[in-house]
C-alpha cells in the first residue's frame, strides 16, 4: 500500500503497476557480463523483475539472463555463459526485454 504525500507525482510505479523495456547488450561468448538497468520513474520498494533474451539467434540459447541486485530504482542485468566450452564468438545488440512490478 502506498502512503500518498501533498505534491506526490502520480506513477505507473507509485500506482503498483508495472514499467517494462529493453535493453542492447553486447557480449563474448566465453564470459559472463552485466549492464545496469535505471527505471524511468523508483517504485516505491523493490519490485519484481523478469528479464529474457529476446534473440532469433540461436546460438544466444546457451545464454541465461537474470536481474540481480534489484533496488527501487533499477538492477544489474547478468548475463551468464551456460555452455563453458563456447568459442570466443561476439554478440552485438542482442535485446533483452524486462519487466518490473510491485
Amino acid at each position: 500500500m502506498t502512503h500518498w504525500k501533498s505534491g506526490m507525482r502520480l506513477t505507473p510505479a507509485r500506482l503498483g503497476e508495472r514499467e517494462s523495456g529493453e535493453v542492447l547488450v553486447s557480449f563474448t561468448g566465453t564470459s559472463n557480463t552485466s549492464h545496469s538497468v535505471v527505471f524511468a520513474e523508483p517504485f516505491s520498494a523493490p519490485p519484481r523483475v523478469w528479464v529474457e533474451i529476446t534473440s532469433n539467434l540461436g546460438t544466444t540459447a546457451q545464454f541465461e539472463a537474470r536481474p540481480i541486485n534489484i533496488t527501487a530504482t533499477g538492477f544489474q542485468l547478468w548475463i551468464n555463459v551456460t555452455d563453458l566450452a563456447r568459442t570466443a564468438q561476439t554478440f552485438t545488440n542482442v535485446p533483452v526485454h524486462w519487466m518490473a512490478e510491485l
